[in-house]
This record gives C-alpha cells, structure tokens and sequence, in this order.
C-alpha cells in the first residue's frame, strides 16, 4: 500500500508541475507579468516596432555610459552591442511580434545579470 501512496503522489505532483507553464503563459497573456528573467535572459514585451525599440535601447545604452559597438534594425527585427567599462558584453535582440508589439530580450555577458538587465528595460521603457 505505500507504494501506491508514493505513486499516487509522485503523479498528482507531476500534474501540478505539467499545468505550471501554462499558467505562466496564461498570466503574460493577461499582462500580469511584465518582464521574464530565464536562463540569462530579461525577456519582456514592448509597444513599438524593432526600429524603434532599437533606438531606444541605444539612447538607454548611452545614457548608462554603455558603449555601443553595433546596431541594427529592420521592419522585423533589430539588434544592439554594447560593452560596459568593465568589457561586459551587453546584447539586446529584438523581435516583431505584431503590428504594434516587439519582444525584447536582454543579456549580459555569459551568464547574465538580472539587476542591470532590468535597469536597461527601464531605461528603454522611458526612451519609448
């Protein structure tokens, strides 16, 4: 009999693990969560078109003193390199998603950093 209890158990926790992602999903749709940090990565979505959002993150950039190496846009997608004081690597990507709406992701060198990945979003949010 406790080998079942285990069992039944193990697979009631496996369910409520299987419906989480979802759950997420379903609260970024209703816009309850505004920025993501996965894996390295401050992902968030924007208003604007990748142009756009591409020049606000090069005004951002250079009002936190950021060097820009490189930057690109297009009607689809854009990109932007820039390099801290300390040579941290610093690498927004951008990706349409609708007429009006573009995913942004951050990332700081390797392996990320949450605390100035955020401080950039903020300051692109108040270039946009």
């Amino acid at each position: 009999m406790r080998a079942f209890d285990k069992f039944v158990i193990s697979g009631a926790s496996l369910a409520v693990l299987a419906l989480l992602p979802g759950c997420l999903a379903g609260a970024v749709a209703a816009g309850a969560v505004t920025a993501a940090y996965v894996g390295g990565d401050l992902e968030a979505h924007l208003e604007g078109s990748p142009k756009r959002i591409v020049e606000a993150s090069e005004a951002a950039l250079e009002d936190m003193e950021v060097r820009v190496v490189s930057s690109d846009a297009s009607g689809v997608d854009g990109k932007v390199v820039g390099r801290t004081a300390l040579d941290k690597k610093v690498e927004i990507t951008v990706g349409r998603e609708t007429d009006t709406t573009s995913k942004i992701s951050i990332r700081i060198d390797t392996f990320g950093d949450e605390k100035l990945s955020r401080q950039i979003l903020d300051k692109i949010r108040a270039k946009l």
